[in-house]
């Protein structure tokens, strides 16, 4: 809600702004909160079938990063109409302290995607004990600059 409420909140034109939500299985009572928290709200939401990739979620990634609903922003191209041709993805758990529109704007050129480069990673948080205790999975960092970008 607060990030529904942040981004109308520093929006120029939050009439023009929708809201596309995804979800594991339906939940009548966050629909119900947020159908009468924001009632002129522009939204739709689509169930992501959790089985499309549970056999493929790692089990050397820490236990908060292994639910099915993070990785469904992979699959947004097939689960969202064709009418949408570009979108901003953010996490559930982001506060917008500025217009939407910027990054709305932003040009981006011949590429798919943008997204801020974060070179302050401690990936040992990201990854489990397993996963480190392996020589050869551990070495995948070796003499690499610690860069990624948050895709939320």
């Amino acid at each position: 809600m607060a990030a529904v409420l942040s981004i109308l909140r520093h929006s120029t034109c939050p009439e023009n702004v929708v809201f596309h939500f995804l979800w594991v299985r339906h939940e009548a009572e966050v629909l119900s909160r947020l159908k009468s928290t924001f009632p002129y709200l522009s939204f739709k939401v689509y169930t992501f079938d959790a089985k499309r990739v549970r056999g493929l979620i790692s089990k050397s990634i820490r236990q908060a990063l292994d639910q099915p609903l993070n990785y469904a922003r992979i699959y947004l191209g097939e689960i969202l109409p064709q009418e949408v041709k570009r979108l901003i993805y953010l996490d559930s758990d982001i506060v917008m302290v500025d217009n939407v529109a910027k990054l709305w704007g932003v040009d981006l050129k011949e590429n798919v995607l943008a997204a801020p480069e974060y070179c302050h990673a401690n990936f040992t948080r990201y990854f489990s004990q397993e996963f480190w205790s392996d020589s050869e999975l551990s070495r995948t960092f070796e003499g690499r600059q610690p860069c990624y970008f948050n895709t939320g």
